[in-house]
């Protein structure tokens, strides 16, 4: 019978993809057969367990990074469309008119356009100097806090 640090061990590949797809520690825990409280043991003390897991956040967090960074300059996909199409034909006497209908699947190329949010969003945090809402407000803040402090000394009469 294993121990549960060696099922952890032998699990580290599909912990690393189970963190990449937002499973939580309970089911995590279950997918290598150890309790909960188990494995957040061995995710607080083994160093291994530690360095999967943070992989595997690093993964999950480029891949929503580059989907917002997709929705904000735009992109290009496919969808996939049914349609039902009808076949007229003559029958052998020539007269009826047998009408056939079978569905075709077409793919087709659409656009979809920059989301301004998204940008704003994008700007917002990675180019915070130049892009944030008031490039001012950290200075405008330590202003106003001084100003509140020497507003209470002065009623207190700590000057």
């Amino acid at each position: 019978m294993k121990s549960n640090e060696d099922k952890i061990i032998e699990g580290l590949s599909i912990i690393e993809t189970m963190v990449e797809q937002g499973a939580t520690d309970k089911e995590i825990a279950a997918a290598v057969d150890v309790g909960y409280s188990t494995y957040r043991k061995y995710k607080a003390e083994n160093v291994e367990l530690k360095a999967i897991v943070s992989q595997g956040k690093v993964k999950k967090n480029q891949a929503v990074e580059q989907a917002l960074y997709k929705n904000a300059i735009g992109y290009y996909y496919k969808e996939e469309i049914v349609t039902k199409v009808k076949n007229e034909e003559l029958a052998d006497d020539g007269v009826t008119i047998l009408a056939k209908e079978s569905v075709q699947i077409s793919s087709i190329e659409k656009y979809k356009g920059p989301d301004l949010a998204a940008e704003k969003y994008w700007l917002n945090n990675k180019e915070k100097a130049r892009w944030r809402d008031d490039p001012n407000k950290v200075d405008n803040d330590k202003k106003l806090t001084k100003l509140k402090e020497k507003e209470v000394n002065a009623k207190t009469g700590d000057i």
